[in-house]
């Protein structure tokens, strides 16, 4: 079994989020995430439609918790200690970040029509 609390805790942490706001944000309870960060839930029985919710809350895909590559290769991770960050310029990036993936995304679609 695989868990992701300390990997969910860290990400919630870079983007300034608690339990509570997470939880507002994905309209699940605050014991469901509470568990995950625990490790009570093992990340194999975390429902997927649950773990898309926090990932689009927190800006990332569900690779990022369970693969150090993906970790590494984040826009927020690789532009740490590049100056000073706020909450707010952490924020900006994670929202460029979700652009350049839905680009991506959008350009490999219109590729295959072709």
């Amino acid at each position: 079994m695989q868990y992701i609390g300390s990997e969910l805790q860290d990400r919630m942490n870079l983007l300034g989020i608690d339990i509570s706001t997470l939880s507002e944000m994905t309209f699940m309870d605050e014991e469901v995430i509470s568990d995950i960060i625990n490790n009570e839930s093992a990340y194999e029985d975390i429902d997927e439609f649950d773990l898309s919710l926090i990932c689009s809350a927190l800006h990332c895909d569900a690779q990022y918790f369970i693969d150090g590559e993906v970790r590494n290769n984040d826009l927020l991770i690789s532009t740490m200690n590049r100056g000073k960050d706020s909450i707010k310029s952490k924020n900006v990036k994670a929202k460029i970040q979700d652009f350049m993936n839905d680009y991506a995304f959008v350009n490999e679609v219109l590729l295959e029509e072709v």
